[in-house]
């Protein structure tokens, strides 16, 4: 069926379960941001290959919802669909759940998928539909109807992360995570965010496209845990290094029937942040059962870095930094001979570098290499049919990252190919003053990441200039790419950066139909020290590779910011140079050497 059919066949639904309106959630039952195949709900159903967004399908309109990373993408794939774009992250913006209470006729009824919805993303839309007297009915996996060839659950083969990579045993978190329970009363702790299992048990996997994590739940009580996961994915090996810790194996679809069994007068701690809304109506009927919601503690233990995950994160870096310097010289070499390179030769020739490292596990996410008005859309992504040969001008930017067994790296560099015009280099500087602004930042503890987001911005707001999408994100330890709970945005979020975290830098500056720039380093939280005025905090760049100065307009630098980029070429150069041979030392040399 294409679009239009699958809208048809939607509303057919909507006529036989009498819903005014219905909600096709961008998420699975785990609460993830990239999603197996049988999750792809969003994108079946509208065409929006985007990984954020919600589409919304009433008898008279069909919405999409998302943010300014996507504008300009979602101008071409929902061309002709009949499905409209709502902007999110815009002054004025309404989301969908404030949308649906204004448009809907008072007593009416919205289907939703609760096996693919947050319980608090529910109870919001609950408490806006109420009001009118509307309400939900929730059908899980209602799509099944009408997707007749939808994927089932994918069955990659488990493995373990030894603690030479991880720096701690599983039995130590668990045992950690039973001291937080105890603190809060509870029995037992539910979860079913993958990157935060994953991380508990020290178990990876490849379900999820770039994200190294398994379909699945996991239940830990005082004296017991459980792992809710498809049986085939579990080898001897595996199983018998998780029954040694103290953990079983149970079917995934068997989370239900396990909750069902729980001792009566049990207290049950979860998040209703990230837990299903399906899964949390199914506890909160159960008799007896008391419930204790709050933010898992495991997603601000996972972001805060041990010893050895920080030493694995500096060896990650140092191997990115080997490849990249030796993908930019490649582009240089084709140019120069005249062999034609498109953005998928490109990105495909930096995998294969990468992939050359000692533990190298692919790539960490879709990279996005856009050369010239490409790079205008910030998560543009070259395919087959659609990609652009580089030439020797303008600019070419690449957002790239990979896993390795000791870290994940995320680093995004825009390098001149020939010629630039002068409000390329003007974009080029403003962006990375702004980079630079962050890097050098030094704060008291108890500071946000929205208090941080200001000084990537400033220098772009005084040339009167923005760009849509967050400062920076946490990133996963061989896990997830796009980690929480910081980040670095205008979007206000209650987590204060910490010493031990590990989080991106990447202001940015997109005109669209012309070109893109995007600086994009990684920093370490560390702890400066304390004095009388309290306790303060700055950054370590991890990131070892050399930010091209030839694009720099000088005149908009300030003696210091020429400084901080001197000094961080030169790192780059003293830190690769004993890794590359002499003709890439020779080459690394000039594109470090210093500017005045």
């Amino acid at each position: 069926m294409n679009i239009a059919e699958r809208l048809a066949a939607l509303r057919s639904l909507m006529d036989r379960y009498q819903w005014d309106a219905v909600i096709i959630s961008g998420t699975d039952p785990h609460g993830s941001e990239y999603l197996p195949e049988r999750w792809q709900q969003r994108k079946w159903i509208s065409g929006f290959t985007g990984s954020y967004g919600t589409v919304v399908v009433t008898r008279d309109h069909a919405g999409l919802w998302t943010d300014t990373r996507y504008f300009i993408q979602v101008k071409k794939e929902l061309d002709g669909t009949g499905i409209e774009l709502h902007k999110l992250r815009v002054p004025d913006a309404v989301n969908y759940p404030e949308w649906l209470a204004s448009v809907l006729p008072a007593g009416s009824v919205t289907g939703i998928d609760g096996l693919c919805m947050s319980v608090n993303d529910v109870r919001h839309l609950e408490s806006l539909l109420a009001k009118k007297g509307c309400r939900i009915d929730n059908r899980p996996s209602f799509l099944d109807e009408i997707w007749k060839d939808r994927p089932g659950l994918p069955s990659n083969p488990l493995f373990m992360l030894a603690p030479v990579y991880s720096g701690r045993t599983t039995e130590q978190k668990l045992e950690w995570l039973r001291k937080d329970m105890k603190s809060t009363g509870a029995d037992y702790f539910l979860m079913n965010s993958l990157d935060q299992i994953a991380w508990l048990f020290n178990i990876r996997c490849h379900d999820i496209p770039y994200n190294p994590v398994a379909i699945s739940y996991a239940l830990i009580g005082s004296e017991s845990a459980i792992l809710f996961i498809s049986q085939e994915k579990v080898g001897k090996t595996v199983k018998e290094n998780l029954n040694v810790q103290g953990i079983s194996i149970a079917p995934y679809e068997s989370i239900f029937r396990a909750l069902e069994a729980l001792p009566g007068d049990s207290t049950m701690m979860l998040d209703g942040n990230t837990l299903n809304y399906a899964l949390f109506s199914h506890v909160q009927q159960l008799p007896g059962k008391s419930l204790v919601d709050r933010p898992s503690p495991v997603a601000l233990e996972k972001a805060l870095k041990n010893p050895v995950e920080i030493e694995g994160y500096r060896k990650a870096y140092l191997n990115d930094g080997i490849a990249l310097t030796r993908f930019f010289i490649w582009i240089e070499q084709m140019l120069a001979l005249g062999t034609p390179v498109s953005e998928l030769d490109a990105e495909n020739k930096l995998s294969a570098l990468r992939g050359e490292a000692e533990g190298a596990m692919g790539d960490g996410f879709h990279y996005t290499s856009a050369y010239g008005k490409n790079a205008a859309l910030p998560h543009y992504s070259a395919s087959p049919a659609q990609f652009s040969m580089l030439e020797p001008k303008g600019f070419y930017l690449i957002d790239s990252g990979g896993h390795y067994l000791y870290g994940t790296t995320d680093i995004t560099r825009t390098v001149p190919l020939g010629p630039l015009t002068p409000m390329e280099k003007e974009d080029y500087t403003l962006v990375l003053k702004g980079m630079i602004a962050l890097s050098t930042a030094v704060f008291m503890k108890g500071t946000t990441g929205t208090h941080l987001d200001i000084l990537p911005r400033m220098p772009l707001w005084k040339g009167l200039r923005n760009y849509g999408h967050g400062t920076g994100h946490g990133i996963g330890h061989y896990l997830c790419v796009h980690e929480g709970p910081q980040d670095i945005r205008l979007t206000f979020r209650d987590q204060t950066i910490i010493p031990g975290m590990v989080t991106s830098n990447e202001p940015g500056m997109y005109r669209e139909g012309e070109h893109g720039v995007r600086h994009e380093n990684v920093l370490l939280c560390k702890d400066l020290g304390t004095n009388e005025f309290g306790e303060w905090y700055g950054f370590e760049t991890l990131t070892i590779c050399y930010i091209d100065t030839t694009a720099v307009t000088l005149s908009l630098m300030d003696p210091w910011e020429v400084d901080w980029l001197n000094d961080y070429n030169r790192m780059v150069y003293k830190n690769l140079a004993p890794h590359l041979d002499p003709d890439e030392t020779q080459w690394l040399a000039a594109k470090t050497a210093e500017i005045k």
